[in-house]
């Protein structure tokens, strides 16, 4: 008989105590549990399970760079300019970033302080690591470097003292697909949850009324008409997470990047059973209830809710476009044509290329959306990111 995790007794507990949980409460402990959960182990290696734009190329996070650059103009050229990446994994975007813009013009570098947080860290703890970096723990304290060299503070989000009256740019890649949400089912007419339950060994679901009127007043907001039997998701951890990131941002922008639609691709017929994926060790599935902590799950990203809770907020919206777009945008060609200037093997320039393609191909990671909001910055603001380009 094959032992449960820690993860999967906490969840089993719960539910003995409370007769049922919302899948948003399953999904909260599957990965962020300091059981086991999936994020919160050490040990869990997330390259390791899927990939993702900034480990594809480091091309991704040198465009990201130039789309910095032409925002710290904007704001007036601040003596320091912040960056504040949200979700930062293992910290691949980090260093490209970083890296990127110790090439660019010394009075930008010299403003950028680079600040990464997570919820549980997993860089190299080696004090000397080639990268420069440092690792700060007691949340958003300003630049720790000489002005000459890039640094990068590590903060780890849980028990950090929150980020105030940032000018700058907050960043968020592929973070809030895995936020926890709420599932639903349409069942004679009218909006029902889906719960989490056990029977004997197994975990099951129920549907009954919603949790929270949130649900149903989130799907009346997109003017939403779903026949029966259809079933999605809801994110309403959106709703506290744009509000913090306003209350964050004193004049600057806000830059998502995940895999998303807006609400009406997200909620079409074709996802009538909803947009729930696994990952385990590069294996799609479809089975949240299997190996407990040991897979990612994710939800496509409602990004008409985020552009109107972000306007409630105070964010106003000023670009949204693929990734393909965005990056083309900001000169992905002349990163590719740069590779026959380089000195490489005919395999491993074909290697380099193909990694560059996938940020653009949209079977990859082409399709991700990406939004930019500000705050504090006149309208008629233009991107280069998004100029001229619809998704």
């Amino acid at each position: 008989m094959r032992l449960r995790s820690a993860v999967d007794q906490e969840i089993r507990d719960l539910i003995q105590k409370k007769g049922r949980i919302t899948f948003a409460e399953f999904m909260q402990a599957c990965l962020y549990s300091p059981l086991g959960g999936f994020y919160s182990s050490r040990g869990n290696r997330i390259s390791s399970h899927f990939g993702t734009s900034p480990t594809s190329h480091p091309v991704f996070g040198a465009l990201i760079a130039r789309q910095l650059e032409q925002m710290w103009h904007i704001l007036g050229d601040p003596p320091v300019f912040h960056v504040i990446e949200v979700g930062s994994g293992d910290g691949a975007l980090a260093r490209s970033i970083v890296e990127a813009c110790r090439r660019m013009p010394p009075r930008f570098a010299r403003a950028l302080n680079y600040v990464a947080t997570d919820y549980q860290p997993c860089w190299l703890q080696s004090p000397d690591h080639t990268s420069g970096w440092n690792y700060g723990t007691e949340g958003f304290a300003g630049p720790k470097r000489e002005d000459t060299i890039l640094g990068i503070q590590r903060v780890k989000a849980e028990g950090s003292r929150p980020f105030q009256n940032v000018v700058g740019c907050i960043l968020c890649n592929e973070l809030i697909d895995n936020f926890p949400v709420h599932r639903f089912a349409i069942q004679d007419g009218r909006v029902k949850e889906v719960f989490v339950t056990s029977e004997g060994r197994n975990l099951t679901e129920v549907l009954d009324e919603p949790s929270t009127p949130r649900i149903e007043k989130r799907l009346a907001s997109l003017g939403l008409s779903l026949p029966e039997g259809y079933r999605g998701e809801v994110n309403l951890a959106m709703e506290d997470w744009t509000g913090q990131l306003a209350s964050a941002l004193d004049r600057g922008f806000v830059l998502t990047i995940d895999y998303g639609q807006l609400a009406p691709d997200l909620y079409s017929p074709q996802n009538s059973q909803g947009t729930l994926v696994c990952y385990n060790r590069h294996v799609v599935g479809s089975d949240p209830y299997q190996d407990i902590g040991q897979q990612d799950i994710t939800a496509l990203v409602d990004f008409t809710s985020l552009m109107q809770l972000g306007d409630r907020h105070g964010l106003t919206t000023v670009g949204y476009a693929l990734q393909s777009q965005f990056l083309t945008n900001l000169g992905f060609s002349s990163y590719l044509d740069a590779l026959q200037t380089q000195d490489l093997s005919a395999a491993r320039m074909e290697l380099a290329r193909m990694a560059m393609m996938s940020l653009v191909d949209p079977d990859e990671y082409g399709d991700f959306k990406v939004l930019a909001q500000t705050k504090g910055i006149g309208l008629g603001t233009e991107l280069m990111g998004f100029e001229n380009r619809e998704p």
